[in-house]
């Protein structure tokens, strides 16, 4: 979530660090920060918003653990921004100096980004050993820093690449500070229907409520997690709220990220929804 907020600059150098940390330029427009690279994005088509939900679970009455332990579900992505990256936790890699580890963006461009080691201490990696130890084959934390559920919007194969049986959206954290609540639901429901269209199962994470002055955002994160909610009705998706688990006390000193206690909260927000 670490892009410039430059033009939001207030005089409390807490609230500089947040948004710098948070911030990022505008749509379609090349983008480089401390903790991302520049990359450029392109429309995808948008699916039909009444497109038919796939016949993806053939046992409808079988739990997530009990579909993960029979083999359907071997494959896990998580697409998602600085928070499920690990940023704030021990552990994380500054992003331009992620090479050895696998890709997790790609845009055929030459735009390639890498996933953060599965060492660092965030909800992301509590899920990956769970996951392993009940016999997933792959899992792939594919979250960026600073980024958007408009950029997954804008490009979503590049982040998704072959997909996984499920994948898991925690974005809008940034979006709070760009884009209102008519803009975020086209680019939500645009990117959660290329989700579905690559997995079996889509889970889709609310924002945590972070600690920014709500009078710079462009919309709260605690709204745009409620217009994700709708949509999961809707659509069939299943919906983690972190926020009740996540308090004011489980943030790092931009009052942004979640530290590490903030971090395993919302793993066990996960844990809970999923039952596991």
């Amino acid at each position: 979530m670490k892009k410039s907020f430059a033009h939001l600059v207030v005089g409390s150098a807490l609230l500089v660090f947040a948004l710098v940390a948070c911030g990022r330029q505008a749509a379609n427009e090349p983008v480089r920060d401390t903790e991302s690279q520049v990359v450029s994005v392109e429309s995808a088509p948008a699916q039909p918003a009444d497109a038919p939900l796939p016949e993806s679970n053939p046992n409808p009455d079988a739990s997530f653990a009990q579909r993960v332990a029979s083999g359907e579900l071997r494959s896990i992505r998580l697409v998602g921004d600085s928070i499920t990256a690990g940023y704030g936790t021990e552990g994380y890699v500054d992003i331009t100096e992620l090479v050895d580890t696998p890709v997790i963006y790609d845009d055929g461009m030459g735009n390639v980004i890498h996933e953060q080691p599965d060492t660092v201490a965030c909800w992301a990696n509590e899920f990956r050993r769970w996951a392993m130890q009940q016999g997933v084959q792959g899992f792939v934390n594919a979250g960026i820093s600073g980024w958007f559920m408009h950029d997954f919007a804008q490009n979503p194969d590049a982040w998704l690449l072959d997909g996984a049986d499920v994948v898991v959206v925690a974005l809008g954290t940034n979006d709070a500070g760009y884009y209102g609540p008519q803009e975020f639901e086209a680019d939500a429901r645009k990117a959660l229907e290329a989700a579905e269209a690559k997995s079996k199962l889509v889970v889709v994470m609310a924002p945590v409520d972070d600690l920014r002055p709500t009078d710079l955002l462009v919309e709260p994160a605690r709204e745009l997690g409620d217009i994700l909610q709708t949509i999961c009705s809707e659509r069939g998706y299943v919906f983690v709220d972190p926020r009740p688990y996540v308090t004011p006390e489980m943030f790092c000193e931009d009052g942004l990220h979640p530290n590490e206690a903030g971090s395993h909260a919302i793993w066990e927000s996960l844990r809970s929804t999923l039952q596991i």
